[in-house]
């Protein structure tokens, strides 16, 4: 049986990991169109994500009432999940592919063996941002008031310095997905709301560089690392029709929480439950995955994954999937969508 492709989304609670997923599978096949890829998931895997799918859908129906503001977060876990998934090339190779989500906190209390087994395993390392918590009530540090508590930069950061060691890390994907983008991507691309002119989506490409510092630092500080690790900002809109709108206080946790509203001067086909962009992440991963294998191959390394006689087909899926790739032009994030560091050249 072929080894299986392993992904690891690091993130706070409650920040909607599950409604990311959903919608990156519910986008992922289109993105695949005219490729002999495609990607298929376990039962159980089907039912939560259509559940969490469901639900974001529910709770969007509340804003068939006028001014309705409503709290959109997953409920927190404390248990790891894995979503699992089959990769297949044309009818003859199907590879095994999951994607582990783990709580925040495992990367400080005593999970921290499982941690580093992961990452050992993982060729992927999603890091999901909570864009309101990095990007609401701005600090002069360059990111929100909430990040570090919500977000969890320091301890991601922290892990990746004093419990791994470089050789742990190098040779992998790094994504820094920023969701709920809603409301930055809507002031942007909304005349009526953005008299000034600003790009909101440019300025979150900043406030990442500000609230991750210390990662991204410590990613380029060797050239092992520089040489080794892809690292890019692939944002997305985990809804679609929503949009940020203030934080409250809940009186009994004493925790912040984000509310949402129906969005202004949205064209009818963009209201309601309608994601954007969330293919991405996964195009990313699958260019880059695909792009190791045929350079193992070149190698003459062991293979992990595909046939050898698979090779002219994996070239082309390569080059459509790049074409399919959001990215910067320059320094020149659009819509957010930014390559940090690429030494694969996907």
């Amino acid at each position: 049986m072929a080894q299986e492709i392993s992904i690891l989304m690091l993130g706070g609670k409650r920040c909607g990991k599950t409604t990311v997923l959903a919608s990156m599978y519910g986008q992922i096949n289109k993105a695949l169109a005219g490729t002999p890829l495609s990607i298929s998931r376990s039962e159980e895997t089907g039912r939560e994500l259509e559940a969490a799918r469901a639900a974001i859908q529910e709770k969007l129906n509340d804003f068939d009432v006028p001014l309705t503001r409503v709290e959109v977060d997953d409920n927190p876990t404390s248990a790891m999940k894995k979503y699992s998934f089959q990769l297949s090339l044309g009818s003859s190779n199907t590879i095994p592919f999951a994607i582990y989500d783990i709580p925040g906190e495992w990367l400080t209390d005593n999970h921290q063996d499982q941690v580093k087994a992961l990452i050992s395993q993982s060729s992927v390392i999603i890091i999901a941002i909570d864009t309101p918590y990095l990007f609401a009530k701005m600090t002069d540090k360059g990111y929100g008031i909430y990040h570090e508590e919500y977000n969890k930069p320091l301890e991601i950061a922290n892990f990746f310095k004093n419990s791994l060691s470089v050789d742990e890390i190098r040779d992998r994907m790094i994504l820094f997905v920023p969701i709920k983008c809603e409301r930055y991507y809507h002031l942007t691309h909304t005349p009526q709301l953005n008299v000034s002119g600003r790009d909101y989506m440019q300025e979150l490409v900043d406030a990442i560089g500000c609230g991750y510092r210390d990662l991204l630092m410590y990613l380029k500080s060797t050239p092992a690392l520089i040489n080794g690790c892809t690292m890019a900002i692939t944002p997305i809109l985990s809804a679609g029709g929503i949009d940020f709108v203030h934080f409250r206080t809940d009186s009994q946790t004493g925790r912040v929480v984000s509310l949402y509203q129906k969005p202004e001067f949205l064209r009818e086909y963009e209201q309601g439950y309608t994601p954007k962009f969330c293919e991405q992440p996964m195009v990313y991963i699958l260019t880059y995955i695909l792009m190791k294998e045929l350079a193992d191959k070149k190698s003459q390394a062991d293979s992990k994954m595909f046939k050898a006689s698979t090779v002219p087909q994996l070239e082309g899926v390569v080059e459509t999937l790049r074409k399919k790739i959001k990215r910067n032009v320059g320094y020149f994030a659009e819509d957010g969508f930014y390559i940090i560091q690429n030494p694969r050249e996907i």
